[in-house]
């Protein structure tokens, strides 16, 4: 694991921008360990993204990026392309031991409702994480939910009252007609089921949160996570039109967001972006600090422009999810 380490144009952000406003309980919603040996395509030397994350490691994360706050988290495996599930659920399952903490099984629709049973049974987990690049159509882009989710996992979610975290496909995430129509159903259908819409409803950018916003229902048992969002526009958005009792912090630490740099918009699309990336020539070196600082000075700064109150900034890092996953209130 690369250790995060804080030089000083990370500690001003985080003490100009971020600190001042983090509630001293926090709740992470969506964060991931990885084991590399499960994933056998992933080149563990020269990859910059996808190196081995364990508990320790994120924990760590956690301390050295909100060092004055309590962390606990909704911990998941890496739901890449070619993974051993089995492999990485029982290494997530082993490593989450704070009775604080809480894990989420990746689910696959090979899966058969038998064998994710008997899974859940074993493990007792809070959740589920399906992934689109598991979707059993051809392009996985297009994919509507229950493509990477069958509805028989759905099912099971229902009866188990578990958690099912998103990451939904289309271009346009949540904006998408299917996607809405799809999530108004499950919704209704799966009662006990907690649907929770990771990266803001995959809506990066403010148009797009702008028109999911206009067709996305508010129930008990649907949730949006802010993870890995860096545009301003889109917490300006949710912000002024959402139940925040429905809004959970969310990180996607570490390989997704310790890196130094930004998730960008850039016209309809989104795009990482890094120093190695820009590389730009001449003129001021980059300063770049982490994606997941770029995600809170986002976060906070739009929460403070739309009169977010303290109560309501304490829940969404920790209230909410402390009613979802029956946590200690305080």
């Amino acid at each position: 694991m690369k250790k995060c380490h804080q030089n000083d144009d990370d500690l001003f952000i985080y003490e100009h921008e971020i600190q001042p406003y983090l509630p001293e309980r926090i709740f992470d919603a969506h964060s991931h360990l990885l084991k590399t040996e499960c994933h056998d395509y992933i080149n563990n030397a020269d990859d910059p993204f996808f190196y081995n994350v364990e508990m320790d490691d994120l924990q760590d994360c956690w301390q050295v990026l909100f060092p004055d706050s309590k962390v606990n988290g909704l911990v998941m495996g890496t739901p890449l392309y070619h993974c051993d599930l089995d492999a990485e659920n029982r290494f997530v399952a082993e490593s989450v031991v704070d009775a604080d903490d809480r894990f989420s099984l990746m689910t696959s629709p090979e899966m058969s409702p038998e064998k994710l049973k008997k899974e859940i049974e074993k493990y007792s987990p809070a959740g589920l994480k399906p992934y689109l690049v598991h979707a059993v159509v051809e392009d996985k882009q297009q994919a509507r939910i229950t493509d990477f989710i069958l509805e028989e996992q759905l099912q099971l979610a229902d009866d188990f009252g578990l958690a099912v975290t998103l990451h939904v496909s289309k271009p346009r995430g949540m904006a998408d007609a299917e996607n809405l129509q799809d999530i108004s159903r499950l919704i209704r259908q799966y009662p006990k089921c907690q649907f929770i819409l990771a990266h803001c409803g995959r809506c990066f950018i403010a148009p797009n949160m702008a028109d999911a916003l206009d067709g996305l229902p508010v129930a008990e048992n649907l949730w949006i996570d802010t993870s890995a969002v860096c545009d301003t526009g889109v917490f300006l958005e949710l912000f002024s039109r959402y139940d925040l009792s429905r809004i959970l912090f969310g990180s996607d630490l570490v390989n997704a967001a310790a890196f130094r740099g930004s998730y960008v918009r850039l016209g309809m699309s989104w795009h990482v972006v890094t120093p190695e990336i820009v590389a730009r020539q001449g003129g001021l070196p980059s300063r770049a600090t982490f994606a997941v600082y770029e995600n809170l000075s986002s976060l906070l700064l739009a929460a403070r422009h739309c009169h977010v109150d303290k109560e309501d900034i304490r829940n969404i890092f920790y209230g909410n999810a402390a009613e979802l996953f029956g946590l200690n209130p305080k």
